[in-house]
């Protein structure tokens, strides 16, 4: 039910000699100027925050699943790092040992060549 100004106006001039001009205006600001239909109620309240949860729930459940795909998927790329680094690792050693190998042979052949000469 929809109050009019006229309706408030009436209102008001009934309950100021009653209650004085100021706590008549008090109580009026209280008075909701909109139709009751819009008016919000514990049970609407209550649905809501229902459906909020019921949101959040599924929120909390999309969010971990993409954590665990994250996870997941780190954990592989951690995988391939740790593979190529030892595959590296394994290169220089390697390379090394050929180089080292090098280095003691032509060592060799020139200690064969001073005890010679």
């Amino acid at each position: 039910m929809t109050i009019s100004e006229s309706d408030r106006r009436d209102i008001f001039v009934g309950l100021e000699p009653i209650l004085g001009p100021e706590a008549a205006n008090n109580l009026l600001a209280m008075l909701p100027n909109q139709p009751a239909a819009q008016l919000v109620t514990r049970d609407d309240m209550h649905a809501n925050t229902i459906m909020l949860r019921g949101e959040m729930a599924e929120l909390r459940a999309e969010l971990s699943g993409d954590m665990a795909e994250l996870r997941a998927e780190l954990r592989g790329d951690m995988a391939n790092l740790r593979s190529d680094l030892k595959a590296d690792i394994t290169d220089l050693r390697l390379s090394t040992q050929r180089w080292m190998s090098g280095a003691m042979a032509a060592n060799t052949v020139a200690l064969i060549a001073a005890l010679v000469t």
